[in-house]
């Protein structure tokens, strides 16, 4: 069409001047196209045409419709297309451009989500120094993330500055960045759409089958507890996490954070805080990924706390119950259960010998350096008796040791067997009371017996073993407990009856009680 205007434009022109053509006019050749009445040829000069400004072309008189200059202000071949009253100048031979062309400063409406086709996605991108001229439409597939498109309808741009809005359809292969390389009005970008992970789901939220990491106990703050619940059918989505606070036993705080399913199985690891109000079990109502389950945790028994001064001014925790009894028994409360298993001195048992009259025969092998507690509180359950194979070899010097924890010291981590000097202090009626508990007569089931020290110790008066047959004595009316102390070729003790307690040289083969204390 502008190639029409353009021969209508020169026939025009020619007739103003008053040329007359007949039949067919070549300039430059021989033989002329049959459909055209002018034919200029030529393959080393072009066709001038009048040349002026906006400001000259405005100032030209009723321009004929189809009338066509070159316009030297917009560097254009411009033609009349509307009328002499009333022209329209179109600037035939400039595409349209723009000075800039700004994607980072888009405007997205809608969202991107991986796996999801796009609707009523669209970005708006401005441009500034528009030509006023047309621009083509455009398709642009996205790179990075794969599977868009971004369409631009052909338009107009506008002399001062606009926006181009670009249609975004298809199904992103991912999620992350989808890019589009834009090329339009002479200008180039780079527009970055963030595609989002789907909503996360699951299958299934296994809470029978979560592992805890920690223990709870009453009345303590939680530290370092957690737990991983497992689950399957994961969609690779995200979730935003969840707080759930514990029913039954109250006070606990089960906190997962925001993060992503995994895609098929997977596990949510939850952060238990708070202080539990009782033992007894806690539980959570779990909800994620549009499954639910009950998550039930287990919350123990406090402990208590053991002690006593061992100097001026000094307290140490000691454990609560003898090595060998009934940890879960109350340790202020006497009975069969707190009596715990016999040391020679300086061993520590891998077996604990049995008498071979209650309860079957005795499972260890020679040497027997340990014997085993009580298991009942009658005499079929007494374990009075000899233990065939006791040791009557004595251990080395240095087996146990006033210095430091040695590798033959029984006692678990964190604790070890008290000095000689610890226990005078603990017997020291200057820095613990001390009360006797129980009839403190000799029976081989008189687990009645011992003594308190302050508030916060108990030593059952458990007896002995002999150092040369492993036989029971004085249960129920003395209490004897190793130290690491060494005494020549002998080691010293605690020893406490119904009225006095001191600390004794004893054989070591003899078969004391053990109450550890704290490192």
């Amino acid at each position: 069409m502008p190639y029409v205007r353009v021969v209508m434009s020169l026939l025009s022109l020619l007739l103003s001047v008053g040329v007359t053509l007949q039949a067919q006019n070549i300039i430059g050749g021989a033989n002329g196209d049959a459909s055209a009445i002018l034919d200029l040829q030529s393959s080393s000069k072009g066709l001038l045409i009048p040349r002026m400004s906006s400001t000259e072309r405005s100032a030209i008189a009723s321009p004929a419709a189809g009338l066509m200059i070159y316009n030297t202000t917009l560097g254009c071949i411009e033609l009349n297309v509307g009328s002499s009253s009333s022209p329209d100048w179109l600037c035939m031979a400039v595409a349209g451009k723009v000075a800039s062309l700004d994607c980072s400063g888009a405007v997205q409406t809608g969202s991107l989500v991986a796996g999801t086709a796009a609707s009523g996605v669209s970005v708006a991108l401005s441009y500034t120094g528009g030509n006023g001229n047309n621009y083509g439409g455009q398709t642009v597939s996205s790179t990075g993330v794969t599977g868009l498109t971004a369409t631009l309808s052909p338009g107009t741009f506008a002399g001062s500055g606009g926006t181009l809005t670009y249609t975004i359809s298809g199904t992103p292969s991912a999620a992350g960045t989808a890019s589009f390389a834009l090329v339009i009005g002479g200008q180039t970008c780079v527009l970055g759409l963030s595609v989002a992970l789907p909503v996360g789901v699951i299958t299934a939220l296994n809470c029978a089958g979560a592992t805890t990491a920690g223990t709870l106990t009453a009345g303590q703050a939680a530290s370092g507890v957690s737990v991983s619940v497992p689950y399957t059918g994961g969609n690779g989505g995200t979730h935003s996490g969840q707080t759930v606070t514990s029913g039954g036993v109250t006070g606990l705080t089960a906190t997962l954070s925001a993060g992503t399913f995994a895609s098929g199985s997977g596990s949510l690891q939850y952060t238990i805080t708070g202080t539990p109000s009782a033992a007894g079990t806690a539980t959570f109502a779990l909800s994620m990924g549009g499954q639910s389950c009950s998550l039930s945790l287990t919350v123990a028994t406090a402990q208590p706390v053991c002690s006593a001064f061992v100097a001026s001014g000094v307290s140490k925790v000691f454990m609560c119950h003898n090595l060998g009894a009934n940890t879960n028994a109350d340790p202020f409360t006497p009975s069969w259960e707190l009596n715990g298993h016999y040391y020679q001195w300086g061993r520590n048992p891998t077996c604990f010998g049995r008498d071979g009259v209650d309860g079957g025969s005795n499972p260890c092998s020679s040497p027997v350096y340990g014997a085993a507690a009580p298991w009942g509180s009658t005499t079929a359950d007494d374990n009075a008796g000899a233990i065939t194979g006791w040791s009557t070899t004595a251990a080395a010097n240095g087996a146990w040791s006033d210095g430091s924890k040695t590798a033959n010291d029984p006692c678990p981590a964190g604790f070890r067997v008290p000095t000689a000097a610890q226990w005078t202090g603990v017997i020291n009626a200057s820095l613990n009371t001390r009360t006797i508990v129980g009839s403190f007569t000799d029976s081989s089931t008189n687990y009645s017996s011992g003594i308190r020290v302050g508030n916060s110790l108990f030593l059952p008066a458990a007896g002995s073993r002999s150092s040369s047959l492993g036989s029971l004595g004085n249960r129920g009316s003395s209490g004897y407990y190793w130290s690491s102390t060494e005494s020549g070729s002998s080691a010293q003790s605690l020893d406490f009856y119904s009225s006095i307690a001191g600390i004794s040289t004893f054989n070591r083969t003899n078969g004391f009680s053990l109450r550890c204390v704290a490192e």
